[in-house]
């Protein structure tokens, strides 16, 4: 598989990755991070090939399984089939791209994938969030593919609890919360809740974001983009989220240049840091 970046190497952002199983809610938190109600991939989960998102003039083109690129209409990607596409290239003017690249990435046991997909393509990723529905949190087949994940991902990464809001006791969900930190806490770099379908919905209105877990979500990214090394040159070719138990705490949102914290999730996560400034976070040791 050819690095298929959208983007000179030269000038390259970071890459996160949304990843998780089948309906867990990735292309919802992509929604709600290119700040958009709805992606133009409106077909089951089955279909979905991977959509890499960067800043740019909005358009995007299919890449195939040969390389070759086709130019897609900018509200209907139906008929593009995983089966001949290796991924979508997507270009939007979302304030998020100004920080990193997007890519939301087909579901974690897609039978439309081939064998060396993942190896194949998570190299190309320097941060991953991994959606996991509260119903059915960090299932065993869960655990099993991202032990998989590149090591250096782990400190990097956020495992994000969606639909959180779905569970209607405060108990319910704080038991979720505990039991899922406490398996996978030692793979992540922190572990949110989080009600995408209410930060959809109020987005504009911090009270909201702050309350179904979105705000925590940019903090966490703001950090989490601080911190990343830069990357090496590449030669061509309530009943929302609950309250977090305080044994644990958050690090830190850094200044996005203003001296304010993030208003918003797609309107300011920011990267101030100057590339060489920045460090590798350390280890987490379970």
């Amino acid at each position: 598989m050819t690095d298929d970046r959208p983007t000179d190497p030269s000038a390259r952002k970071p890459r996160v990755a949304l990843m998780g199983e089948f309906s867990a809610g990735k292309s919802t938190l992509a929604n709600l991070l290119l700040g958009q109600n709805s992606s133009p991939v409106q077909v089951t989960a089955t279909q979905l090939p991977p959509v890499w998102y960067q800043l740019g003039t909005p358009g995007a083109r299919r890449i195939g399984q040969d390389g070759s690129a086709t130019p897609l209409p900018a509200d209907d990607w139906s008929a593009v089939s995983p089966k001949d596409t290796r991924m979508i290239q997507a270009q939007l003017d979302a304030d998020i791209l100004q920080a990193c690249d997007l890519i939301d990435l087909p579901g974690t046991s897609d039978p439309n994938m081939a064998p060396d997909f993942w190896d194949a393509f998570l190299p190309k990723v320097d941060l991953a969030i991994w959606c996991t529905p509260a119903n059915q949190a960090w299932r065993q087949s869960e655990a099993a593919l991202w032990e998989q994940v590149p090591p250096q991902l782990w400190t990097k990464s956020l495992l994000l609890i969606t639909r959180i809001d779905k569970m209607q006791a405060e108990r319910d969900r704080a038991r979720v919360f505990a039991r899922v930190r406490a398996e996978a806490g030692a793979l992540f770099r922190d572990v949110l809740p989080i009600s995408l379908t209410g930060a959809l919905a109020g987005r504009d209105n911090d009270d909201v974001l702050e309350a179904t877990g979105a705000a925590a979500l940019v903090r966490f990214l703001c950090h989490a983009l601080e911190g990343l090394e830069p990357p090496a040159p590449v030669e061509t070719p309530r009943a929302t989220a609950p309250t977090p138990p305080a044994s644990r705490s958050r690090p830190a949102a850094p200044s996005a240049g203003s001296g304010t914290e993030p208003r918003i999730v797609p309107r300011r996560i920011t990267r101030s840091k100057s590339q060489g400034a920045r460090s590798r976070p350390e280890h987490r040791h379970a």
